[in-house]
């Protein structure tokens, strides 16, 4: 059987709700929304955690943060790169003799792509495109100038950019570029090899910042506020306040939506101006022949805040659904499960283990990644998890939590502060905290339980839990596999 080739594009703090086939009223993604309607979509894909390095290096090595140490991002604590013990997925494909080929954002840690058995870009850190030779290289060939920023919206007191126009046409845009170096891996890569291209885009992170006409697209006054923008806070631990506060500089008025819509209507064209350059590269799969052997992969690092929440933004200890419920689509064209959607709960830590399976290689048992063929391929999985999980260890300063995610329901633990309990269905904007409901009760204890059932399995830190491990009934033993059950996807 031939192998499969597989595109894998990551994009960089996008929110579940900006994709057309997840609900989208506004913003156009009309590449991902055909991509859906020809794959699977995961209604139920959650983030390991709302920061780019730890993400992205689970990502790509299939364990969690805590077992790979890249816990914070570069120079604020944990591991500085993934170890060797943890290969990637590239260095996994190898042994299947795969071409694995880089383009774009890495912040995976010190360790960069060409050492982690990708060829293509090595940019460390988040990564300066913008002093990349082969974009300069771009520019030149096809007589364009380096685009200027047009700022549209500062923040925090060092007036960090949040928003802003890029002047230019499209092709000189950063989105552009790396869509052409996927392209060009795929117009000049060996025709015996199986390849793997990873397509990593920076946006739409902050600042957001489309070009034209994609800047113009959404006017803010068409964007009515989040359901939860007036947030008060009333019983949220705090720090949401203590973070938003931060933000706006304490004592300072808060953001009004009038600010916050503008930086959603740069925010939605930078998704659509992305949307097409992913259309770009599945035309040239098309064009080139590769398309029916080839597996795609889409979902994000992690969501957007977006003004959620009283004006918040960037990623922070709050776990609230912009931030980690992430959109997630697969597609295998050898396989008739077009416009699938599963609610089975995933992860983008599954992504590895996935592509590893798919390539017809043996999943290592050590990595906590759960490979999503079955589902792929239109099966139902004997057993399951019904929950998923997320880790975080803070962002702007050190602060740990913890969330688990099911039946409709969301608890975060916090070590230092109350807990949360969400009921999604009833209230989606997170905002009635419902810990101390007693009508919740026994939800809130079986979401608990499946919390240090993970921890246990996971090998995260025990003190992590200790005030839940004290709660525990003493005549109760739950094992990860009472955890399982004969999910439908």
């Amino acid at each position: 059987m031939t192998q499969p080739n597989f595109l894998f594009i990551l994009t960089d703090q996008q929110r579940f709700d900006t994709i057309g086939a997840n609900g989208s009223v506004i913003c156009k993604t009309p590449h991902l929304d055909t991509l859906a309607s020809e794959g699977v979509r995961f209604n139920n894909a959650w983030t390991v955690t709302g920061l780019c390095t730890p993400a992205r290096a689970s990502i790509y090595t299939g364990v969690w943060p805590h077992r790979h140490g890249l816990t914070r991002n570069e120079g604020a604590g944990g591991k500085a790169a993934i170890p060797e013990d943890f290969p990637t997925v590239a260095e996994h494909l190898a042994a299947r003799n795969y071409q694995s080929h880089f383009t774009g954002k890495w912040h995976a840690g010190s360790r960069m792509p060409g050492d982690c058995g990708f060829e293509g870009m090595n940019l460390p850190g988040y990564g300066n495109i913008w002093k990349y030779e082969g974009y300069h290289e771009h520019l030149k060939e096809n007589g364009l100038d380096v685009p200027q920023l047009k700022t549209a919206g500062t923040g925090w007191s060092n007036n960090l950019i949040l928003a802003g126009v890029m002047s230019g046409p499209v092709e000189a845009s950063i989105p552009y570029y790396l869509a052409q170096d996927a392209i060009g891996f795929l117009e000049n890569r060996p025709d015996e090899a199986p390849f793997l291209l990873a397509l990593n885009f920076w946006g739409p992170h902050a600042p957001y910042t489309p070009c034209e006409p994609y800047a113009s697209m959404y006017d803010p006054k068409s964007i009515p506020p989040w359901g939860n923008f007036n947030d008060t806070f009333e019983g949220k631990p705090p720090i949401y306040r203590r973070y938003r506060d931060a933000f706006i500089g304490e004592g300072n008025p808060l953001r009004s939506w009038d600010e916050c819509a503008r930086w959603a209507a740069l925010y939605y064209g930078y998704t659509t101006q992305i949307d097409d350059q992913i259309g770009r590269v599945m035309n040239a799969l098309k064009r080139l022949g590769l398309d029916q052997n080839t597996i795609v992969l889409f979902t994000a690092d992690h969501g957007d805040p977006t003004g959620c929440h009283g004006g918040m933004h960037d990623k922070n200890g709050i776990m609230c659904q912009e931030v980690y419920h992430i959109p997630m689509i697969v597609k295998d064209p050898r396989n008739d499960c077009r416009g699938l959607v599963s609610d089975l709960p995933a992860s983008n830590m599954d992504i590895t283990p996935t592509i590893i399976d798919m390539a017809g290689c043996t999943v290592p048992e050590n990595l906590d990644g759960k490979s999503l063929a079955p589902i792929i391929q239109g099966q139902t999985p004997d057993h399951w998890p019904d929950y998923a999980a997320a880790e975080c260890f803070g962002t702007h300063f050190a602060y740990e939590t913890r969330m688990i995610v099911h039946a409709g329901h969301k608890y975060i633990f916090h070590p230092g502060a109350f807990d949360e309990l969400y009921d999604l269905d009833s209230d989606p904007w997170e905002m009635k905290n419902l810990i101390e409901d007693p009508g919740k009760r026994e939800m809130l204890e079986q979401l608990r339980h499946r919390l240090l059932t993970w921890i246990e399995k996971s090998g995260d830190s025990p003190t992590i839990a200790s005030g839940l491990f004290d709660k525990r009934p003493p005549d109760t033993s739950i094992k990860y596999e009472d955890l399982l059950g004969d999910n439908k996807s």
